[in-house]
């Protein structure tokens, strides 16, 4: 039972800091918060920004043989794509669909 009240007043002094800080620093946390979001934003939302984005390079498709996937659909061989964004083994392009996409980086050859 001794637990429940540790629980009870944890909370408490919890919502107690909450409440502070709602009340004397709610400027500053909420410059604190924007701040971070904006950094979060920056650095780990690029795919929101893949679109506004120049090309980093170009590639040529040379086969769509995939083993899993249907990839004729969406890339046609011999045709150019500008890379957006490159990773250790994938390609992100804007593919046929006019969204951009993830594809191994053995469908191209760089132009």
């Amino acid at each position: 039972m001794k637990w429940k009240y540790h629980i009870k007043r944890l909370s408490k002094m919890i919502l107690n800091q909450l409440e502070l800080l709602k009340t004397v620093d709610y400027r500053l946390y909420s410059l604190y918060k924007n701040n971070f979001f904006t950094i979060a934003r920056t650095k780990f939302m690029l795919h929101e920004t893949w679109k506004e984005r120049t090309p980093i390079k170009k590639v040529e498709v040379i086969n769509t043989d995939a083993k899993k996937f249907t990839v004729s659909d969406m890339l046609t061989v011999g045709k150019q794509y500008d890379v957006i964004n490159e990773t250790e083994e994938y390609y992100q392009i804007i593919d046929n669909s006019g969204l951009v996409g993830g594809y191994y980086k053995t469908y191209f050859k760089e132009v």
